[in-house]
């Protein structure tokens, strides 16, 4: 029994030591291989490009479609010379509607842009949505000849605007509204603010934004540095050429004693070599899986433990008092026909106590069904009430007990009933009043069944017995 409880137990607490060892130190070994990370960090950089690059595209697409063609935006390129209030306002709502639907084209754009602009075929600009008063002749065109250049060969495109003067920091995607024949009047523009928390939204590595300034990088954004301290550092110094490299060569990785990285160039926005996305993950400092796995062990060992404990207990308290019934029916076996089960047990008391009966049924041994204090503990039977009875015909007695009410004449014999067994020194516990008085009623039909004269009953004591004596009425 106790190998029964103690094998299946054992083998799943080693399954299950032997899984947890297996899936941690594999985790483990992830960790610590610095190629394994580095190629982690290269997958992570090219899909962070990629997404904000799929952004663009997906903007210039939708302007291309939605944006280009609104008659506000053309009269207002088409007439640039012409300023008032009304025009201006005019051209606010156009591009402050335009930004709406770009909100609202939720399959399109993960993130909502958060300014729609114009500009004229020069790159000044002629209107913003939301604010009238601003975005009014600023020379874009200056600062982001990529826009101009794509204005004049109609085409779309996509930037990264970084300026102070202007308060850019965004991510930008434009396409050119052109007039009846086709020709570019000026553009119009999508703005995405490029915000550290946009840039967490996209990977869960540290990552950075760089643009290349006066031929050095330069972290314009940043996400998540805690995974990887001393990052951004780290690319705008030591590792500025992987960010030179990258930008020529479309992605490059680094590794130090701390972390491992990667940089991948932002293609198609801007000139095409000037934005990058960095991304890192710290190294895992842990010389050796094995030597931290060895707890894992150890507590399996001590599962193992746990279960030969229990088990040994567990067994004891099932075998020990199934032995002792063993023996019992043996002894009984070999003669001692009065030897009985005496256990006390919270499972198995219930059999000994009918193994005990059984026996008794079987060598015709009388039960004792008294309790400590000699007292019965079975309840009443028919036979309390079978005691020696006889018929009398007394006339007197029989007008008497007729006369008698009943409530009053059942709780009389009852009382007279049980004083008398009393005197007697027997025992009438259970003999309760209605189970007397239903015994009564039924005897009393039973006798008028039988005479033919209905009969009521009298306690009588003779010769040391309580008779139920049945008078005719």
């Amino acid at each position: 029994m106790r190998l029964k409880i103690i094998l299946p137990n054992a083998i799943i607490v080693l399954l299950v030591g032997l899984l947890s060892f297996i899936v941690v130190r594999q985790r483990l070994l992830t960790l610590v291989d610095p190629a394994v990370v580095k190629a982690q960090t290269e997958r992570n950089a090219a899909g962070v490009a990629g997404i904000l690059q799929l952004q663009l595209l997906r903007g210039e697409r939708w302007l291309t479609e939605k944006g280009t063609n609104d008659e506000v935006l053309r009269d207002r390129l088409a007439n640039v010379g012409l300023e008032d209030k009304g025009r201006r306002e005019k051209t606010t709502a156009a591009l402050s509607e335009l930004k709406r639907h770009a909100g609202e084209a939720k399959t399109v754009f993960a993130d909502p842009p958060d300014i729609a602009a114009l500009v004229d075929k020069d790159g000044r600009a002629v209107g913003r949505s939301e604010d009238p008063q601003t975005y009014a002749g600023d020379d874009f065109g200056k600062e982001y000849p990529a826009l101009v250049a794509a204005i004049k060969e109609n085409r779309t495109g996509s930037d990264v605007w970084m300026n102070s003067r202007f308060a850019h920091k965004h991510l930008v995607s434009y396409a050119p509204v052109r007039d009846a024949n086709g020709h570019a009047l000026g553009g119009v523009i999508l703005l995405w603010s490029l915000s550290d928390s946009r840039m967490a939204g996209v990977t869960d590595a540290a990552a950075v934004l760089v643009v290349m300034e006066n031929g050095a990088p330069k972290v314009k954004a940043k996400a998540n540095e805690s995974v990887a301290p001393g990052f951004a550092s780290e690319v705008e110094g030591a590792q500025k050429d992987s960010v030179a490299r990258a930008l020529k060569n479309n992605t490059d990785t680094f590794q130090t004693a701390a972390l491992a990285g990667s940089v991948a160039a932002l293609r198609n926005v801007g000139n095409g070599d000037v934005a990058a996305i960095a991304v890192a993950r710290r190294l895992s400092t842990i010389e050796s899986p094995d030597s931290i796995l060895w707890p894992i062990l150890a507590a399996c060992g001590l599962g193992l433990a746990f279960v030969l404990i229990a088990g040994f207990i567990l067994g004891g308290y099932v075998t020990d008092p199934v032995g002792t019934m063993e023996e019992s029916l043996l002894q009984v076996i070999n003669g001692n026909t009065n030897h009985r089960v005496e256990i006390e047990h919270a499972e198995l008391g219930g059999l000994a106590f009918r193994i005990n009966q059984l026996l008794n049924t079987v060598l015709g041994v009388e039960e004792d069904n008294t309790d400590e204090q000699g007292r019965p503990s079975t309840p009443p039977e028919q036979q309390h009430f079978q005691e020696a009875m006889a018929v009398d015909r007394d006339a007197g007695a029989a007008a008497a007990l007729a006369s008698e009410p009943e409530p009053a004449y059942y709780a009389r014999i009852y009382r007279e009933y049980i004083e008398a067994k009393t005197q007697n020194s027997e025992s009438v516990e259970g003999i309760t009043e209605q189970v007397f008085t239903d015994r009564i009623k039924g005897m009393e039909r039973e006798q008028t069944q039988k005479t033919g004269r209905p009969v009521r009953y009298a306690i009588q004591r003779q010769g040391g017995q309580v008779r139920l004596l049945a008078i005719q009425l």
